[in-house]
């Protein structure tokens, strides 16, 4: 299925480059909600997050003669955001916006995320919320984005060992916690 999903993709890709606007914008749809959730957690802004993501989308389509890509567009998306928010770091101040814990999901609503009821976030939430920082971006990476363990270790610059090390703290203190609250044990049943 994985294997399907990067061959669509790099078909996708290769559409784009031949200029076809509707599978630039099917590409943006498909990656656009996970990348700003990935940057959020990074720069506690929603109009910075979306200024950074759409900035990696408008290059990708005005570059798109320039840049090719073999392996992963997934890959190369959650990378070029990183880099991209390196680079916002560098070159603007970022906002402070005191209290702003959380994306805001009604306002990057996608099918996907309609589709999770309160509850089952709040749970998550808990699940996720006694991970480190670094521990629960790696675990979100892996979970919940499917990529694999080189191309989070690429995307982060830190080794393939370090990613490893990150999901296994990740996956004991989710037992952990599984232990101390089984109620939370749901969210694994659906």
């Amino acid at each position: 299925m994985r294997a399907a999903k990067v061959s669509n993709d790099l078909k996708l890709y290769g559409e784009i480059k031949n200029g076809e606007i509707e599978s630039f914008n099917l590409l943006f749809d498909r990656y656009y909600q996970p990348l700003c959730n990935f940057a959020f957690l990074y720069l506690k802004n929603k109009e910075q997050t979306e200024e950074v993501v759409c900035d990696v989308f408008t290059k990708i389509w005005y570059k798109r003669s320039e840049i090719f890509i073999r392996e992963s567009i997934k890959s190369y998306l959650y990378k070029s955001t990183r880099n991209a928010i390196v680079s916002y770091f560098r070159t603007k101040k970022p906002l402070i916006n005191p209290g702003y814990d959380e994306l805001d999901k009604k306002d990057f609503n996608t099918p996907e995320t309609s589709l999770l009821n309160r509850e089952l976030e709040e749970n998550i939430q808990k699940l996720l919320g006694g991970l480190s920082k670094k521990a629960g971006l790696v675990f979100r990476m892996k979970r919940v984005d499917g990529l694999k363990y080189k191309e989070i270790a690429e995307i982060l610059n830190i080794s393939g060992k370090t990613v490893e090390n990150h999901m296994n703290k990740a996956i004991k203190q989710i037992k952990l916690t599984l232990d101390q609250n089984p109620a939370l044990l749901k969210y694994f049943e659906k």
